[in-house]
């Protein structure tokens, strides 16, 4: 539309210029007619200055008309960029606004699964807590066809309390906190090791018979340093006592598995402590066999080196 306006403005100039060389021409031919009839050089000088002024009266008038033409169209261009730009506008502000929502969707997804991590680690040892322990065991126990054995594994440290009572709570944590470490560098990686309260911990064994999980708790016994540091220059001789049990094809409830291996740990604190005592599935006496070969490799290096 912009490019349009130039060639109408010549096409009026054009026809500006020949409409006023008609005029002054039809003029002139009849002043010069008044004075051969009349004879009066003034009437002639009359006719040439009415033919000039109204020519370019009608020159003005034209081009003034061509001019304004002109600049409608091209306000009409402006009115069209201011369009194109508001639109423009538009578009950048919902994609910044579509830009921030997505980020702000990934900001509050990341913060979820922060809380949802938080809620499932003990704030104290950055372990498994009892939350995270109920849902892998329930997770496992969801569908009875596809169950793989679960071997649970308790733990109790040997005489805390006495810890607590000569050198406080706050040597007390540190010493849960230096055992669920150690624990944690002696397991698998897939195995999941929580603080279920105080001094006790459990280990899950997943898709694990109970002899290889028998096998994965005296290595992690004979791999566990015998006194543990409390304080400087002061060390703690570093005992626990363990229940071990499996779960079986007949258990409804992973209640069941965990009331075998406390039941486990028990036995092994009445028989002295420091030791670990298994107690078998109901099931499990017709599987009891050797470890396969397969199943000894199941029994993998640690997550990190042993100290």
């Amino acid at each position: 539309m912009g490019l349009e306006a130039p060639t109408n403005l010549q096409k009026s100039s054009l026809v500006t210029i020949f409409a006023t060389t008609a005029i002054v021409t039809a003029l002139c031919a009849s002043g010069l007619w008044h004075l051969l009839k009349v004879g009066s050089p003034s009437s002639l000088i009359f006719s040439y200055l009415l033919a000039s002024t109204f020519g370019l009266l009608l020159v003005v008038g034209v081009n003034f008309l061509a001019r304004q033409r002109w600049l409608n169209a091209l306000h009409q261009d402006v009115e069209i960029l201011a369009q194109l730009a508001v639109a423009s506008s538009d578009s950048v502000k919902e994609s910044i606004q579509h830009d921030e929502l997505k980020a702000l969707s990934e900001a509050m997804s990341s913060e979820r699964h922060r809380l949802l991590e938080l809620g499932f680690t003990d704030h104290l040892c950055n372990v498994g807590n009892r939350r995270a322990l109920e849902h892998w065991l329930n997770t496992c126990f969801s569908d009875p066809r596809t169950r793989a054995p679960i071997s649970l594994l308790l733990i109790d440290i040997d005489h805390f309390k006495e810890i607590n009572d000569v050198y406080g709570h706050k040597v007390g944590d540190q010493v849960i906190n230096q055992f669920a470490q150690l624990i944690k560098q002696r397991v698998r990686r897939r195995d999941l090791v929580a603080r279920l309260g105080g001094d006790e911990f459990c280990v899950l064994f997943p898709n694990t018979r109970l002899q290889v999980a028998q096998c994965l708790a005296r290595r992690i016994r004979a791999s566990l340093p015998a006194m543990i540091e409390i304080d400087t220059d002061s060390f703690q001789p570093l005992r626990w006592t363990g229940g071990l049990s499996v779960s079986d094809p007949f258990d409804h409830h992973y209640d069941q598995v965990l009331w075998r291996a406390d039941e486990a740990l028990i036995r092994a604190k009445a028989c002295g402590r420091n030791q670990t005592r298994v107690r078998k599935a109901h099931g499990a006496l017709g599987n009891a066999r050797r470890v396969s070969a397969h199943e000894a490799r199941q029994v993998e290096a640690p997550t990190s080196p042993l100290h």
